[in-house]
């Protein structure tokens, strides 16, 4: 831990019980789509079915880009390797259905075009079971020891000048037992590429509060708190915060400036848009469900 940077904004205001709040970093236009499926186009292979370990060594060098993996099963994502197996009472337990687990790897092979360079380039998985370990180009990047959350992996040392291959490869174990229920094994949920700018929201990084509404509802309108962690911020860095009522109309819209303050912060830490600065206007009452201007 080291005393870093932080930028922090704050501002509160009033308005409707709204259907959305949408906070951007730098620019309020020009927004793309951050993220796009990456769940096709893998190859897998299962190391052994019933422990963590490589019993003949022939998997020792998976991670190298090098390594052949011609021979692996072709899978799509989400996949789970247990429920593909036999139950067995050897090894396993009634809490699991019988399946087993073991060692697993996954390789995936793609190319980043020259658009992603200079870019925030990093893999989102939505869930491994049960502990992963993630390789780009042979070098560690990532390791996560928990199969039921996410995690994000930067993959900024990914080439990305439209022809030269990249290759993430995923080791995953699951060492029975590990369950109180089937839990399955494997890169069982999504996963997406993202590619934002140099400044961007950071990975869930709008948390957005009510904490007046059981007072102020009666009276047409809510005090909405929202935090944004920026990642990549600087002194010119500016967030912009809309609203829209449940048709889609921009009822609000605040344009704030971060400011910088002194704190202790682990590395790589995203600064952080504190939201909460306080300003009666505008005003938003509730009639018959929908939300417009106070008069």
């Amino acid at each position: 831990m080291s005393g870093r940077g932080r930028w922090v904004l704050t501002f509160v205001f009033a308005c409707a019980l709204i259907g959305a709040l949408a906070p951007a970093a730098g620019a309020h236009q020009g927004a793309t789509q951050r993220s796009s499926d990456f769940d096709r186009g893998w190859k897998f292979a299962l190391v052994n079915r019933t422990d963590i370990t490589d019993p003949t060594g022939a998997y020792a060098n998976a991670a190298d880009p090098a390594y052949d993996d011609g021979p692996w099963r072709s899978v799509d994502l989400p996949h789970d390797w247990s429920i593909e197996l036999d139950p067995t009472p050897t090894g396993t337990t009634s809490d699991t259905g019988y399946f087993q687990g073991g060692l697993g790897w996954y390789r995936k092979t793609f190319t980043l075009p020259r658009s992603a360079a200079h870019k925030s380039v990093s893999l989102e998985f939505d869930g491994i079971y049960m502990d992963s370990v993630v390789f780009l180009n042979g070098k560690q990047v990532a390791s996560h020891p928990y199969g039921y959350t996410g995690f994000a992996v930067d993959l900024a040392d990914a080439h990305a000048d439209g022809h030269t291959k990249n290759v993430v490869a995923v080791e995953v174990r699951n060492k029975l037992p590990s369950s109180r229920w089937y839990s399955g094994s494997g890169i069982y949920r999504n996963v997406h590429l993202v590619v934002t700018d140099p400044v961007h929201v950071a990975r869930h990084g709008t948390f957005v509060t009510t904490p007046d509404v059981e007072s102020t509802f009666e009276q047409g309108f809510a005090k909405v708190h929202v935090r944004t962690d920026v990642a990549g911020a600087t002194a010119a860095t500016s967030v912009v915060t809309s609203v829209q009522d449940a048709r889609g109309r921009t009822v609000a819209i605040v344009y704030l400036r971060l400011t910088m303050i002194t704190t202790r912060a682990a590395a790589g830490a995203p600064a952080a848009a504190r939201e909460s600065c306080s300003t009666a206007s505008p005003a938003i009452r509730l009639r018959r469900g929908s939300a417009r201007p106070a008069p």
